[in-house]
């Protein structure tokens, strides 16, 4: 994927998921989601603060840490995932920040693989999130073939049960989301 695409790609997930943020309802924050370590309102901070994380990364800080962000409303949600959605991508379009070596838990690998993860957890995130609010979010096609693909990748290098519960059975002729969301360990 050229460096246009893989920021492309990134744009188009984080509308995804911005599209989920603006729909949740105040009181729907406190809902328990498909990541049973957090609620809507966490997870959505999750999110936002993943955002952060890899923006550092591909700013070449080798020793940033997870970042933690509070949430307070859905107003509130929202102005920090924009912000953070901003600065995200003001980061990955960077000349040559796709090629550079970050540091992350999985270890040294290029920016571009990077995001690539970075876009796989937000994709999940944006299905929770629908999920979560008793919606149903149909990811396009080529974005959940990709995401799988780069999950499977990860998963060669790292425990799933870091990230994901164990895989569940999907249907044959499941949709590519379906799919996608079984081999992370949630029921399509």
């Amino acid at each position: 994927m050229s460096t246009d695409a893989a920021v492309d790609r990134y744009r188009e997930v984080l509308g995804i998921l911005r599209d989920e943020v603006v729909a949740i309802e105040a009181d729907e924050l406190t809902r328990p989601t498909p990541c049973s370590e957090w609620d809507l309102a966490g997870l959505v901070a999750h999110a936002i603060g993943a955002m952060e994380y890899y923006a550092r990364l591909a700013r070449g800080d080798d020793e940033v840490r997870p970042v933690t962000v509070e949430v307070d409303s859905v107003d509130d949600l929202l102005t920090k995932f924009d912000a953070a959605a901003a600065d995200g991508i003001r980061a990955w379009s960077a000349p040559g920040v796709l090629d550079e070596q970050v540091r992350m838990v999985l270890g040294r690998m290029p920016g571009r693989d990077a995001l690539a993860v970075h876009i796989g957890d937000l994709a999940i995130h944006a299905w929770d999130v629908a999920t979560t609010r008793g919606s149903t979010l149909e990811l396009p096609p080529d974005v959940a073939v990709d995401v799988l693909a780069t999950w499977e990748q990860v998963f060669v290098r790292l425990d799933r049960g870091t990230a994901f519960a164990a895989e569940v059975d999907a249907d044959p002729d499941a949709s590519p989301t379906a799919r996608l969301v079984a081999y992370c360990g949630r029921t399509p």
